[in-house]
């Protein structure tokens, strides 16, 4: 159906992660588009559904220290430039403050995180088979789409599912690419044709080299230098380096781990001869949430529905805290029918709460970095195209200067402005 080009099965990707009998709340649904186009994507989903049944989803912007004393400070009559003076240092009383600035901690404190105004969702959009009207207010903004008066959370509570229509750059990169090369070499790419990528020996060895600026989620310097501490050049690779790259994992030590067993699998230890298998592919280390899963499905039992359940109730995603109680208990009780030392078992739960915060979905890096074989496809054999619409699509990681200087190593001329 090309809706992914990610193989579910070969992955070992759980559908319980998305859709399972204990959860509560609705799957979400993210599509990305490129960035050109998601509007035109809004006004076909308003047209197909009718005005009275679609809106965007509002959010409620709340007030954050600098608004707080800045919107007090109007209120109190005080000059810009003091306001800039207590913003130095907010909430500090100084020596020689006055009552209008105790006044202004005074009630700054009370309003911290309270609603300011409502505004727009990033990208959520609600589709309703009843007329939007029956549950709740709209208004219209200057975006000019009708636009629910309440926030992903109350609509949840009311059975209204929200719908992710996400925009990125990086896809704009790959379709004006492919439209440049079509005009200008009559030449049809086949952007699904992802195995044939990734099998590629050029591809490979721009991997290798790290030759991947403006390749989407692979030109940041961070995400180079770690590609080439793993000197990837396959997708596996690829598809975890998407992941342990994320401030968490790296912050908890685990990208250091992750590079240290990669490069000496012997070495590797395993709690568990268990563990070793679920875990032989990313070398001990628990970089997705489906590793979660699968880790608390088969070390200690639980059914897939519960794993998910645990899963969503250590990132803080799930409130049903008796339920969460009873799954933990479920957990050690069935470590200790199966036979597995108690110590075993309360360190795998450690690692599991300590990494549960933080971690990322498989199914997500997987798709990141199918996006990303496809730009380093089209960088390698069509450069000059791929620059091209990297600077009109205003970049990406880097400013455009450096895109410019891309452009030149590809030998075309660059003509400046006229």
């Amino acid at each position: 159906m090309h809706i992914t080009n990610v193989d579910p099965i070969a992955l070992d990707l759980y559908f319980e992660r998305f859709l399972n009998p204990h959860r509560s709340s609705p799957p979400d649904f993210d599509i990305d588009f490129s960035w050109r186009d998601r509007d035109e994507i809004f006004r076909y989903i308003f047209d197909r559904y009718g005005e009275g049944y679609a809106a965007l989803l509002g959010t409620v912007a709340t007030f954050q220290t600098n608004a707080i004393v800045r919107e007090l400070g109007k209120v109190f009559g005080l000059p810009k430039r003091e306001i800039d003076r207590i913003l130095e240092r907010p909430y500090e009383v100084s020596l020689g403050a006055d009552d209008i600035q105790r006044k202004i901690l005074r009630y700054g404190n009370l309003l911290e995180a309270y609603p300011n105004h409502l505004s727009i969702h990033a990208g959520g959009i609600l589709v309703s088979d009843e007329p939007i009207h029956r549950f709740c207010a709209t208004h219209l903004p200057p975006k000019g789409f009708c636009t629910a008066q309440l926030d992903m959370h109350m609509a949840e509570a009311i059975n209204l599912h929200k719908f992710d229509i996400l925009s990125q750059r990086g896809l704009g990169h790959i379709r004006d690419t492919m439209t440049l090369v079509k005009q200008h070499r009559q030449i049809s790419v086949d952007i699904n044709d992802v195995k044939s990528f990734m099998e590629d020996e050029h591809v490979k060895q721009n991997l290798r080299q790290v030759n991947t600026i403006g390749c989407f989620y692979i030109e940041s310097p961070g995400m180079r230098q770690l590609l080439q501490k793993l000197r990837c050049d396959n997708y596996l690779t690829l598809v975890a380096a998407s992941s342990i790259i994320r401030p968490g994992v790296a912050q908890a030590g685990m990208m250091r781990q992750y590079v240290q067993n990669f490069h000496h699998p012997e070495k590797t230890e395993y709690l568990h001869p268990i563990m070793k298998e679920l875990l032989n592919e990313t070398y001990g280390v628990m970089v997705y949430q489906e590793d979660v899963i699968r880790v608390a499905h088969q070390f200690a039992d639980l059914e897939l529905a519960d794993a998910d359940t645990l899963r969503r109730a250590m990132a803080g995603k799930y409130r049903g805290e008796e339920n969460f109680r009873k799954i933990r208990e479920q957990f050690f009780d069935n470590c200790d029918r199966l036979g597995r030392e108690r110590s075993v078992s309360e360190e795998v739960w450690r690692q599991i709460s300590s990494f549960a915060n933080f971690s990322f979905s498989k199914a997500h890096s997987a798709s990141f970095a199918v996006e990303s074989y496809q730009s380093l496809f089209l960088k390698t054999y069509f450069p000059a195209e791929f620059m091209v619409a990297v600077i009109n699509n205003f970049g990406g990681f880097y400013n455009r200067e450096l895109y410019f200087r891309e452009l030149s190593k590809t030998g075309v001329t660059i003509h400046p402005p006229v």
